[in-house]
């Protein structure tokens, strides 16, 4: 079972920063309890505090992770770079004849995109798009434990609140590129994010929709003329 600070800090993950009321809410706490458990947080250095102004307009504190605190969460930095280290070994001279740098780091990532394919094919082959969305976010949630997705009715939505590869990202946001063409090969359709933790968003959100054949669109039987 996680600690009450350990609680806190995931809360603080999902939601991107909170108050002390709303976390006191969330995990039926005294008020004093959670200033505490912060207070301590902060000393420890994972957590970090801001002046907000409320909605009657009174200031009030708002607390999220630090630098600290985020690298508290799983990060897959070694898989990543066994992935490129793996895909490079395999490039020859005749796949990168021509290439410029950009376009041998594409291939390399176009590489990595099938060689995680071919690893998780067996698991998706002849799955619907609900179920490979399920197994999908099962995969995210292994990686980096914090992975949900719901049915919103004319699409599907998988929210990831921890990215695994943070601080390569920061550099490379290429990388952010490469996970959604690896989420597109891996869910059989186009995925599209409508936010970025690269960006400062609290999580990245990938939608998906099933694609639809232009001779299925309308089946109906045509009216006969009177």
């Amino acid at each position: 079972m996680k600690s009450t600070k350990e609680q806190i800090l995931a809360h603080l993950k999902r939601s991107g920063g909170s108050a002390i009321d709303e976390i006191a809410d969330e995990f039926g706490l005294a008020r004093m309890t959670v200033r505490q458990h912060l207070t301590g947080l902060e000393r420890d250095g994972l957590v970090q505090s801001r002046e907000q102004k409320g909605k009657t307009g009174r200031p009030h504190m708002v607390f999220s992770l630090s630098d600290s605190g985020e690298e508290m969460f799983p990060k897959r930095y070694d898989r990543l770079a066994d992935l490129l280290l793996k895909e490079a070994s395999r490039l020859t001279a005749d796949d990168i004849a021509g290439l410029d740098e950009e376009g041998r780091k594409r291939l390399l990532l176009q590489n990595m995109v099938e060689r995680v394919y071919v690893d998780h094919e067996a698991k998706i082959r002849g799955k619907s798009l609900s179920e490979r969305v399920a197994l999908v976010a099962g995969i995210l949630q292994e990686e980096g434990g914090f992975a949900d997705w719901t049915d919103t009715g004319d699409a599907f939505e998988i929210v990831d609140y921890n990215c695994v590869y943070r601080k390569v990202v920061e550099v490379h946001p290429d990388v952010c590129d490469w996970h959604i063409s690896l989420l597109g090969r891996l869910l059989g359709e186009k995925v599209e994010c409508s936010q970025f933790m690269s960006q400062g968003a609290a999580s990245c959100r990938f939608v998906v929709r099933e694609s639809v054949e232009l001779t299925q669109v309308d089946k109906r039987p045509s009216r006969k003329a009177d």
